[in-house]
């Protein structure tokens, strides 16, 4: 698991919700998920990847970033503007 595979699991309007965010360290490819279906595919090469979904009638924004140089990746969760701590590290 690389620094950029994180789940987060949070409250909105009453319900529970999860993000989840996949990124293979060798191809690039990055997966998010919200409630295990995909909602974005795509691949990290030279660029962070920012990936805005809505939650109901909140903003959500995950933040997938370049690490040590390109090795590594980093993501994020804000919901709101709002930082949510993930779940694994």
């Amino acid at each position: 698991m690389s620094e950029g595979d994180n789940a987060w699991r949070f409250e909105v309007d009453g319900r529970q919700h999860e993000v989840d965010v996949d990124v293979a360290s060798m191809s690039g490819k990055i997966v998010v998920r919200l409630d295990g279906k995909v909602l974005e595919e795509d691949r990290i090469w030279f660029s962070d990847k920012e990936f805005r979904f809505p939650i109901g009638a909140h903003e959500a924004v995950v933040e997938v970033d370049l690490a040590y140089g390109g090795f590594a990746t980093r993501s994020s969760l804000r919901l709101d503007g709002a930082h949510v701590e993930p779940l694994r590290r």
